[in-house]
């Protein structure tokens, strides 16, 4: 009996950030293309083999300025051709049938941004589940979170995955500005103050394929501090906002 072959996906470009990741992409690329046709690899000035893996399998293949991950996924975005856009990284740890999801509620349920959670979906990040860094890094995401609902009033349960989808238009509007892993804070705080429809659903974080994690736990401060400065403008613009409907 014939398995049913999957359909791409009308309007969607996969953006990917990536950075000396070749054994990984070569291992996810073939299996996004058959989801989407406009995969955009936004290298780093990688010194593996990338470029050559993106032209074998004939995905785009851009250079970003070696600013970090939120530069790539603003130079990705600009460069994408379709209105819905997932991004999704290169170490292989996200679940590739999720693209299904995420683009379902784009398109179907018509929502602005779609995060995923590894809270709810469960990680096999062996580095997170049996080293005292990766400990003190999943206890950090957890304070993070409970400090965002907080302040926000809202109840993610994850609010650092990179996994998540967007409307082209609607990721231009919220112009963004931090270059690296921050990007994915401010993301979220934006699309709240924009009000934008915003969906959270369980996503499996898979073990790394091949490579180490270019995220440092320290990172975790300015994580904070950016939840904090963040919480600050949204109030002022609420407030401001609010100042402007009572005139």
């Amino acid at each position: 009996m014939k398995k049913n072959k999957i359909k791409k996906l009308k309007n969607l470009s996969i953006v990917i950030p990536s950075k000396n990741e070749g054994p990984n992409l070569k291992y996810i690329i073939p299996k996004l293309k058959v989801l989407s046709s406009d995969i955009i690899i936004v290298d780093s000035n990688s010194q593996d083999n990338t470029k050559k893996i993106c032209e074998l399998n004939k995905v785009r293949y851009v250079i970003d300025s070696c600013l970090g991950k939120g530069d790539a996924q603003r130079i990705g975005a600009k460069r994408s051709n379709c209105e819905n856009i997932i991004f999704f990284d290169a170490d292989g740890s996200h679940e590739i049938k999720d693209v299904i999801k995420i683009y379902e509620y784009l398109t179907v349920k018509s929502f602005d941004l779609v995060i995923t959670s590894r809270k709810t979906g469960g990680t096999l990040d062996t580095t997170s589940n049996t080293s005292v860094g990766g400990f003190i890094r999943a206890m950090g995401c957890e304070f993070l979170t409970l400090i965002f609902n907080i302040l926000f009033k809202t109840s993610y349960s994850d609010i650092l995955y990179s996994l998540k989808g967007i409307k082209k238009k609607k990721f231009i509007n919220l112009k963004t500005s931090e270059n690296s892993f921050g990007i994915e804070i401010e993301i979220l705080t934006k699309s709240l103050l924009e009000k934008y429809k915003i969906i959270e659903f369980p996503s499996r974080e898979n073990k790394r394929n091949f490579g180490k994690s270019k995220l440092k736990t320290i990172v975790g401060l300015y994580f904070l501090y950016q939840i904090i400065i963040y919480y600050l403008k949204y109030n002022f613009f609420s407030l401001l906002n609010k100042t402007r409907v009572e005139k």
